[in-house]
């Protein structure tokens, strides 16, 4: 029997979806070198599409970061 397929935009535990955002504390979907790989070309294309308005940047890598799931639900624990 086949595993199921995880959703578009979601991990498996071999951080096999390079697009998915991590959604579980400790970040066990990816090892730390995939998500920091992926963060790295995140940036590197919002300072491109933000012509290197690098505050602009920075406001969407909030949002838009592997880890970003997880801030958010962090920020809300702690409101």
């Amino acid at each position: 029997m086949s595993e199921p397929k995880a959703e578009p935009g979601t991990d498996t535990p071999t951080g096999t979806d390079p697009d998915a955002k991590y959604d579980r504390p400790g970040y066990e979907d990816k090892s730390f070198g995939q998500a920091v790989d992926q963060d790295q070309q995140l940036v590197d294309r919002l300072v491109d599409e933000s012509d290197g308005d690098l505050e602009q940047a920075e406001a969407r890598f909030e949002d838009e970061s592997a880890g970003a799931p997880a801030r958010a639900r962090q920020d809300l624990d702690e409101s």
